[in-house]
């Protein structure tokens, strides 16, 4: 399975890898992320004004690949143009249903119809709203914080500077001349 030309837009063109069998080099091309995003672009024929000979599996793959070396570099203006076209393509889809709803006599029909352009809605928004994220990600606080449980329990979570542990008997290296243990005390 030398490299091999392939005019078939439904083809991937494999290349096999020095010192690797056949068997080996097909599984790890077809099973590499650009190859099944690929087939999947390729399967969803995702608009009938686009025809499946009009997208080859092999240019997809390249292009994936090369979106991927993009990402791996830090650069997410690929990610920020899908979020922000799929955003918008969900409002879309929001506008039309509720045009679609507004027009129906049968309230089943108007009932499914808005529930779906409000869930375009919200995906439209959640889209938006995670590139908001990546644009500007939220500062980080660490707070310190007690926990209290129920009944009288309570857990502090902060480091303490006292070095008598607090559920310890006080010896007497830890007296102080106010406290005495010896000292007697007088009755009033």
């Amino acid at each position: 399975m030398n490299s091999r030309q392939t005019s078939n837009p439904n083809e991937f063109l494999i290349k096999r890898l020095p010192n690797q069998d056949d068997l080996k080099t097909s599984s790890e091309f077809l099973l590499s992320a650009s190859s099944l995003g690929a087939s999947a672009i390729k399967t969803l024929n995702y608009s009938s004004s686009i025809s499946n000979d009009s997208i080859s599996l092999h240019f997809t793959r390249e292009f994936l690949e090369d979106a991927f070396k993009v990402l791996k570099r830090g650069d997410l203006s690929l990610v920020e143009e899908v979020l922000l076209s799929q955003a918008l393509a969900l409002n879309v889809a929001f506008t039309s249903l509720s045009a679609r709803a507004n027009r129906q006599k049968n309230a089943t029909t108007l009932q499914m119809l808005m529930t779906l352009s409000f869930k375009a809605q919200n995906q439209s928004r959640a889209a938006l709203q995670a590139l908001i994220d990546l644009k500007q990600p939220t500062q980080t606080a660490f707070i310190k914080q007690t926990n209290i449980a129920h009944g009288h329990q309570q857990v502090n979570n902060q480091i303490e500077n006292n070095p008598i542990p607090q559920n310890e008997l006080l010896e007497e290296s830890y007296v102080s001349p106010k406290m005495d243990a010896r000292a007697t005390i007088k009755a009033k």
